[in-house]
């Protein structure tokens, strides 16, 4: 059986995986891993490192999760066997995209827990699924679940995160990137650089604007990701 551990995005639970688990039979298991509430990257991390067992593991990360599952790899390798990220650049965040996360847990302590609004989520769909009512409350179910305090734990702790660029170009292991091409989430730029100075890692290019690949492309996900722990 090959396993395969699985770390969702920001405000994204075990619904994040269940278009994606249709296609997986017994010869797989995928493994959900929560994000830990940690106060800071290096934390979580290190959390992640003493819960999982295993020696060597399959990781695949999902957008903020995608960014951990980089983040433990280069700081743990000999426990990484194969790398896969989805709908992630791994560079640090801009000085725009800090404030506005600021301005969100500032106004979340203040006003309370208000959710993912419904434009918001359209904005990470692609155009055919923008009414698509089924997805969209799916989406801002997962956000209600999780609640105020691992929002605010999430958005806090993952503020101040390096470039993992240079740290990676080290990492001797098998890395596969997909994302959407017209992700306004991903930093295309960075991918393409990383591209530029690698040949060692795959990159899958998705024509579309989709962030929620999981959810919106399960059969294409799941056949890259057979190919990749085959």
């Amino acid at each position: 059986m090959k396993k395969i551990y699985l770390l969702p995005g920001i405000m994204c639970n075990q619904t994040l995986w269940k278009k994606m688990y249709l296609y997986f039979d017994d010869n797989y298991e995928l493994i959900h891993l929560e994000i830990p509430l940690k106060k800071n990257l290096d934390e979580i991390v290190s959390t992640l490192n003493r819960e999982i067992k295993d020696d060597k593991i399959n990781l695949l990360g999902f957008s903020l999760g995608g960014y951990i599952a980089s983040l433990f790899a280069v700081k743990y390798p000999n426990k990484i066997n194969k790398l896969f990220i989805v709908a992630c650049s791994l560079c640090e965040f801009s000085n725009e995209e800090i404030i506005k996360r600021k301005n969100a847990i500032a106004f979340t302590k203040k006003f309370g827990f208000k959710g993912l609004s419904r434009k918001k989520i359209i904005s990470l769909l692609e155009k055919e699924n923008q009414n698509d009512n089924y997805l969209i409350e799916l989406i801002q179910k997962m956000y209600i679940d999780l609640g105020e305090d691992v929002f605010l734990s999430q958005f806090f702790s993952t503020l101040n995160r390096p470039d993992l660029l240079n740290k990676l170009l080290c990492l001797n292991k098998r890395v596969t990137f997909l994302y959407s091409i017209n992700d306004g989430l991903v930093n295309i730029n960075w991918l393409n650089k990383l591209e530029s100075l690698s040949s060692n890692y795959k990159f899958i290019k998705i024509n579309g604007s989709s962030h929620m690949l999981p959810l919106e492309k399960p059969k294409e996900l799941s056949t890259e990701i057979k190919n990749w722990i085959n």
